[in-house]
């Protein structure tokens, strides 16, 4: 049952990299109505950003936003595509994708090749545990009950966990490298072969639904703790980096804009999360770089 979701993902992953690898060139010609395809991908994960459905067709809060903003563009035509994650950033560079979205957090390198969006979505964070077990109040928490933690290489966890080790060589939080599903992440937990997660609030609770897990809570992460795990806590839209993705964003960001103004991202962040996770207003005003 806990797998299921996981093998469907896979099999519709592969189809979908067939297409994008026959029609993802990058074609920039106009239809002959003066319309611009925009070739946008994503790795079609986690819920619930993205997903994609086994008839190929692409849901989520992410990817509804994005068809939001498209509306407001009739210049242009979305085709939406996915690729394995690497995938993304090579084709967003190569030219063959014009934008990415998969719910994508700030980081200083990232900046250096690609630009980003306005933000859409600003995130928060929790400690996922066993039940029973004394809720975590932070990472020196973790480390004096010498907790282990599953997680991927390079992501925005393991980076704070591989920090929080480098400084605090004799109080070490233990963690399993590992790339496989969340799904298996919570398992693991549930078994007691890792004991702690951290992880998006609306990513915990649509694995919830999902797999029915029964013996895990949640304890929402402070201000301080937030800030070690990502010192950005929004969401963003990448182009690559030269004129053809900034003149991209521009328009992007004026419909994003829109799309905040008239409630729209408010709307669906209801549909999906059951909360106001609607970035200030103020972010609207000046791009992050």
């Amino acid at each position: 049952m806990k797998k299921t979701f996981w093998k469907k993902f896979a099999a519709v992953t592969l189809v979908a990299a067939l297409v994008v690898g026959v029609t993802g060139c990058g074609n920039k010609a106009q239809n002959k109505d003066g319309v611009k395809t925009i070739h946008a991908v994503t790795g079609g994960n986690p819920a619930p950003y993205v997903t994609v459905g086994d008839d190929g067709q692409y849901s989520g809060y992410d990817i509804d936003v994005l068809k939001a903003v498209f509306d407001k563009l009739p210049q242009y035509k979305l085709d939406l595509q996915t690729a394995e994650f690497d995938a993304i950033f090579t084709g967003l560079t190569a030219g063959n994708y014009d934008i990415a979205v998969n719910n994508f957090s700030y980081r200083e390198e990232r900046a250096e090749s690609y630009y980003f969006s306005y933000p859409y979505d600003e995130i928060t964070y929790v400690f996922v545990q066993r039940k029973g077990d004394k809720p975590l109040t932070s990472l020196k928490d973790a480390a004096d009950r010498g907790y282990k933690i599953e997680s991927n290489a390079g992501g925005n966890v393991t980076n704070a966990i591989e920090q929080w080790n480098k400084e605090n060589p004799d109080n070490q939080i233990e963690i399993i490298y590992s790339e496989s599903d969340m799904s298996v992440w919570f398992e693991h937990i549930e078994d007691g072969t890792a004991d702690f997660r951290i992880d998006d609030l609306p990513i915990y609770k649509a694995y919830l639904d999902e797999f029915k897990f029964d013996n895990l809570q949640k304890t929402e992460l402070t201000a301080e703790e937030t800030a070690k795990i990502s010192t950005a806590l929004d969401a963003y839209f990448l182009f690559a980096k030269n004129d053809q993705g900034k003149a991209l964003r521009e328009d992007i960001n004026k419909a994003l804009k829109e799309v905040k103004e008239d409630g729209t991202l408010a709307k669906l962040c209801d549909k999906y999360f059951g909360a106001d996770q609607v970035p200030d207003d103020s972010k609207y005003e000046k791009t992050i770089n």
